[in-house]
């Protein structure tokens, strides 16, 4: 598949997946959306590969939805956009390979979601996490059963409600990340090579296990997708989406 968001190289054992979207902030579009689960199950599929790694720019990981699309008016299907990136998280928790992510600078929204859904993290110093979704009058619906799952309850909550930003050092304590520090390829190394002996078979049936002990069931993709698509049909809402896009200007500076 010739991909236009992302990049992919691939190494013995390991793919990896880069979004790519320097011109938009690395946010997630549409065709992101569909390239990246697409990516994600070529992977699967691949008997040679036991790591996927996920990263994105060097300043920038992910920033979530693309508002900018929103503010077009483009006749983007809502909750055909809110399954396909519930998806993606599915895909990740559920997948035969280990998915380690390496993030670095921004992750906004969207992107935390895609962190909480990794089996591993690794950040470089620099990183920062945020859900402002609040902000925009959204819900962050599709990370929290995720995010919940990795950091639990109360910190998933306060993220979602102050809508503050956390560094690097907070999120480690969170266990919103497993290592950070100046050199991730460094850390990068000593990861892959324990995890690339590990059969994909053994990986499956770990997180079937996990999955079994965490229920996330298809009801929670529903009410999920369902919250999204309501949310962004308020006209309030789109309102304040398309008045960022247009004079930056955030819905507490209006």
């Amino acid at each position: 598949m010739d991909y236009q968001t992302l990049k992919i190289n691939h190494q013995h054992a390991v793919q990896r997946i880069q979004i790519y979207r320097p011109e938009a902030n690395n946010s997630i579009n549409t065709q992101l959306t569909q390239e990246l689960l697409s990516a994600l199950q070529a992977a699967e599929a691949e008997e040679k590969v036991k790591v996927v790694i996920l990263e994105g720019l060097p300043d920038v990981f992910c920033t979530g939805m693309d508002f900018q699309e929103v503010a077009d008016g483009k006749q983007v299907d809502p909750k055909m956009s809110s399954h396909g990136y519930y998806n993606i998280l599915k895909q990740m928790s559920q997948s035969s390979k280990v998915i380690l992510s390496v993030v670095r600078g921004k992750v906004q929204a969207g992107g935390v979601g895609l962190v909480a859904a990794s089996d591993l993290v690794i950040a470089d110093e620099t990183v920062t996490f945020v859900l402002s979704e609040l902000l925009f009058g959204l819900l962050p619906a599709c990370v929290l059963p995720f995010l919940i799952r990795r950091v639990g309850f109360q910190k998933a909550y306060r993220l979602a409600l102050t809508t503050q930003v956390i560094s690097a050092s907070e999120a480690y304590n969170w266990g919103l990340i497993d290592e950070y520090g100046n050199n991730t390829n460094q850390l990068i190394g000593q990861y892959i090579r324990r995890l690339k002996y590990l059969p994909s078979s053994g990986v499956k049936d770990l997180k079937n296990y996990i999955n079994q002990l965490w229920i996330i069931q298809q009801e929670t993709q529903d009410l999920a997708v369902n919250k999204v698509c309501s949310l962004l049909a308020d006209l309030t809402v789109q309102e304040k989406i398309k008045r960022f896009k247009k004079e930056g200007v955030f819905p507490w500076q209006a």
